[in-house]
């Protein structure tokens, strides 16, 4: 939204602000179908181009009670959160969809994922370099996710990928995997 607004003006982009809220906080979400400004105030906000208009929006309608008023809001909550709940669910029904369960043991061999940052002064883009780095042995566990391995880094699983076997006949197979 940022470069949207900004367009060719990037050194003026914390100018739009103001009106990058107002659209976040208007704007009718797909899974709660509610504004957050509606959730958190009971009422959507008068918008710059109602103040416009010949008649004000909201001025011909009963007011009701705020006992009844709450019970309405309670009632918008529940819907809410149910579908906040089944939008969660969904998505780590996708998620998972792709997701191979993988444990590496004590002395197995893993590679690394880098997190290089490009450095214009050295000639060198973060971007060309190699996704993946190592061999590494993984030496412990200190939890079912954290492994400590030879590089005396402790690592999140999520950031190590199998290091292929040496008699794995398609050795291609693991140098296309490790510039993933």
């Amino acid at each position: 939204m940022k470069a949207q607004l900004a367009h060719k003006q990037h050194n003026r982009w914390d100018e739009w602000i103001p009106e990058m809220t107002l659209a976040l906080n208007t704007n009718i979400s797909d899974t709660k179908c509610y504004s957050p400004a509606y959730l958190v105030q009971g009422r959507e906000p008068r918008l710059p181009t109602a103040l416009f208009d010949e008649v004000a929006l909201g001025t011909g309608t009963k007011q009701s009670d705020p006992v009844s008023k709450a019970n309405e809001l309670q009632e918008i909550f529940e819907i809410v959160r149910h579908r906040l709940a089944r939008a969660g669910e969904d998505q780590r029904r996708y998620y998972n969809l792709r997701r191979r369960p993988w444990k590496p043991r004590v002395g197995d061999r893993v590679l690394v994922k880098q997190h290089p940052l490009s450095k214009a002064v050295d000639n060198f883009a973060a971007k060309l370099a190699p996704k993946y780095g190592g061999p590494y042995v993984i030496v412990d566990f200190p939890s079912t996710v954290i492994v400590r391995a030879k590089i005396l880094q402790t690592l999140h699983l999520s950031e190590l990928k199998p290091y292929p076997n040496p008699e794995d006949p398609n050795p291609s197979t693991f140098h296309r995997q490790a510039y993933e």
